[in-house]
């Protein structure tokens, strides 16, 4: 983590954002007193989901998915 004053920050917040998103965090200090921290957001913190039909044709579901499996309970318990 890196510490710039509040006047660095002010003056040059599009390079320090764009560092952050790259990865890197920053501590903002006003008078060499911690203020805030610069970091990057991760996807789920916005609530972003993948793109709607990202791995169509990628997969396949069988047409007996949802079939009862045979003897289920009698296996599952020890009948």
């Amino acid at each position: 983590m890196t510490t710039i004053k509040l006047s660095e920050a002010k003056a040059h917040l599009g390079k320090y954002t764009q560092k952050a998103v790259n990865g890197e965090v920053f501590i903002i200090a006003n008078r060499n007193r911690p203020m805030a921290r610069l970091m990057p957001i991760e996807d789920d913190e916005l609530g972003i989901c993948p793109e709607i039909g990202l791995l169509r044709n990628q997969c396949k579901i069988a047409e007996d998915f949802d079939a009862p499996i045979p003897n289920f309970e009698a296996s599952y318990y020890g009948e």
